[in-house]
């Protein structure tokens, strides 16, 4: 049998607790005879460890050491447990499963590097991609003995969703074909939900009318609507719907209605004039729409159609030129961390794939994680039974994806820090258990399916949610949402955020969204920047922090909204509830709000309000009076407005003191608004550099 370990000299008496036979390591007992010195196979930084007469020690051989001393070092000897043994192993896409994982000899997959992997191990990754899912056979043990996947000194390693797609042929004109497998042939409920094609790691529109550009974010729609027929029924009517020879049935249709977006399978119908099934019964209508999922509407650069029947894959290639660098999404994890614990992973890329935990899972950390197009989604059915909160809404639709998309973090205590995840058509992150961070990332480009799913989705309690950078999102950008939530938001801390480009595709949302009859008890909103967005449609608007449909007990503080425009009836707050007070104190709203007599607000500037609505309100500044802000408008667009006081504003020392909020203020007594004049002036949003 091969060993790692071949000699082991000058100990007596020594059982060795971890040895390699060239496949996994095992428990053994060695008896060694006294002599000394210690040999053994070349391996950067591998420790082997033995306890002998009750003491462990430690010996580290790696080359280097080899050059000063063949024997070996001793490092330590302590009184630990065998436990604590750890080892590195490497996985590079040169090397093979039958190596020992070595530096010289690695691995060639993760999950091999996952099967042999102890608590307290590390799977160190060469530079390149692996196409693959990796489910560790392990748990770590605590936060101080996880196993550890990371990229090798940093280098640029992609776990990848995505396999290549070659043998492409000319189909007609610049369109073409080639043999490909797909997971699935239109979309799915559950499991893999819809194929999705890259081009140079791109993601491209599957064939659809009207044609639109490469964002999902920024659709071209149509209008004229889809209407409800009672039940499930619709019809699909515009002028301009061209006829199809292959004929409509089996498309699919997207719209918004309201609040609510939809989509349904066409079932018959022509030009002009469509028939469908929704996915849910409804009793309205949406305005805008689109169509997608025929081979007959692949007519522009960069759509693509999947016939599942005779597994053909058809491209309108880019620029008309043969196809090249084609990628397909074949498998939805990078990692399943379903009931695995303290696992750490650092330095990676995730390519067309995420990473999923379950409820048993505790002290999880993705760190330093480059994550693009996470989840892919193109319907929206009801929220299984399952899913659903006591009481929440019997074939729910709203909250359709908001379970299963994006880096989804179930279970305890686990932590997503100094990362950037784009790309989701539904959820950035879902955090669902208690106690999860989510710290200093970048958070871009989710929810372009505008379902109840966001940037960060947040069911459970004590989570902390700071120092993040939200962008462009399809509805609300950090949403507690009752319909699998429940009432029970205790405890949670959203600060120094900076929200912006969210209600893309939505109306009657928030950049902060809780609803409904949420207690939000022991928690905070503050710290925050919401700003710069524009209402998606003329009928509804959008709003700041909305607290919807009597949500209570909230603590709202030195937030600083600004720049929402558009749309009917948008408010920069929305609070109140008979079933709790709502408390606004320090902030800066640029805009109108909306409160009720369930609110206390104090030192807060109104600049758009000349009164509000508040059963306990002192000490605030409102229109007529001008706070002297340092700069309120900006023509770099790469800067920011400044709203932070000039000398002689009024409302410096104008404000009362707040036990919790005002603390350390500067002067006879605190400044009214979001910013305190002479003090270390707070910033919100991450570090992270794309």
């Amino acid at each position: 049998m091969h060993h790692l370990v071949k000699t082991i000299k000058n100990l007596s008496s020594t059982q060795v607790f971890r040895e390699y036979d060239g496949t996994n390591f095992q428990p053994f007992q060695h008896k060694c005879t006294p002599s000394y010195g210690f040999t053994g196979d070349r391996m950067n930084k591998f420790r082997i460890l033995l306890f002998a007469t009750g003491i462990l020690i430690s010996f580290s051989i790696s080359a280097s050491d080899r050059s000063h001393n063949p024997h070996g070092y001793l490092l330590s000897s302590s009184p630990l447990d065998a436990a604590n043994i750890t080892l590195e192993y490497f996985v590079a896409p040169t090397g093979s499963d039958n190596n020992p994982g070595t530096l010289e000899q690695p691995f060639q997959t993760v999950q091999k590097c996952a099967n042999v992997a102890q608590p307290g191990d590390s799977c160190l990754l060469r530079a390149g991609i692996y196409r693959e899912t990796v489910r560790p056979a392990n748990s770590g043990t605590s936060s101080t003995t996880p196993i550890t996947f990371a990229a090798y000194n940093k280098e640029d390693v992609t776990i990848s969703g995505a396999n290549p797609v070659e043998g492409w042929q000319v189909f007609r004109g610049s369109i073409f074909r080639a043999n490909a497998s797909l997971p699935t042939n239109r979309y799915n409920d559950t499991g893999f939900f819809a194929n999705q094609v890259f081009v140079n790691g791109e993601m491209m529109p599957e064939a659809r009318w009207p044609n639109t550009g490469r964002d999902p974010l920024r659709p071209k729609l149509a209008g004229g609507g889809v209407k409800s027929q009672g039940g499930n029924a619709a019809i699909v009517e515009n002028a301009e719907i061209p006829n199809l020879a292959e004929g409509w049935a089996g498309a699919t249709v997207w719209t918004n209605d309201w609040y609510v977006t939809r989509t349904g399978t066409i079932t018959g119908g022509t030009a002009g004039k469509l028939t469908a099934q929704m996915t849910a019964p409804w009793d309205r209508g949406g305005y805008w729409f689109y169509l997608v999922g025929k081979l007959g509407l692949l007519d522009s650069e960069g759509e693509w159609f999947y016939d599942g029947s005779d597994r053909t894959l058809y491209l309108w290639t880019l620029g008309g030129t043969n196809p090249n660098s084609v990628e397909v999404k074949q498998r939805n994890f990078a990692f399943d961390l379903g009931d695995r614990s303290y696992i750490v992973l650092r330095n990676l890329k995730l390519f067309a794939s995420t990473v999923t935990t379950s409820d048993a899972s505790q002290g999880i950390v993705m760190d330093g994680i480059r994550a693009k197009y996470v989840s892919h989604h193109m319907t929206l059915p009801p929220l299984p039974k399952s899913e659903q909160a006591p009481n929440s809404d019997d074939g729910l639709i709203v909250a359709s994806h908001a379970h299963d998309t994006g880096i989804q973090l179930r279970g305890s205590k686990h932590t997503l820090k100094n990362s950037i995840v784009e790309w989701s058509s539904g959820n950035g992150v879902l955090l669902e258990g208690t106690g999860h961070r989510v710290t200093n990332n970048i958070i871009a480009n989710s929810n372009y399916m505008a379902s109840y799913a966001a940037p960060i989705r947040i069911n459970g309690t004590g989570h902390r949610i700071t120092y993040n950078t939200i962008e462009a999102a399809g509805r609300d950008a950090i949403s507690f949402d009752w319909h699998t939530a429940g009432f029970d938001g205790n405890k949670i801390d959203i600060a120094y955020n900076d929200i912006s480009r969210f209600g893309m595709l939505s109306t009657d949302l928030g950049a902060i969204y809780i609803c409904c009859y949420v207690n939000l008890a022991g928690g905070a909103i503050h710290h925050n920047w919401i700003r710069d967005t524009q209402a998606f449609s003329p009928f509804w608007g959008t709003r700041g922090i909305y607290l919807d449909i009597e949500s209570y007990n909230s603590t709202i503080h030195h937030n600083v909204v600004w720049n929402i425009t558009g749309g009917k009836d948008s408010f920069y707050l929305v609070a109140g509830s008979p079933r709790g007070y709502n408390r606004i104190f320090n902030n800066t709203f640029l805009g109108s709000i909306y409160t009720d007599n369930t609110v206390e607000a104090r030192n807060n500037i109104f600049r758009s309000s000349t009164s509000i609505t508040a059963s306990q309100q002192s000490h605030n500044l409102f229109q007529s009076t001008d706070p002297k802000f340092t700069k309120t408008t900006t023509t770099d667009s790469k800067s920011l407005p400044d709203f932070t006081l000039q000398s002689g504003s009024p409302a410096i020392d104008a404000g009362m003191a707040i036990t919790g909020v005002t603390d350390g203020f500067v002067g006879s007594a605190p400044d009214i608004g979001a910013y305190e004049r002479d003090a270390k002036v707070w910033k919100a949003g991450s570090r992270v550099q794309r």
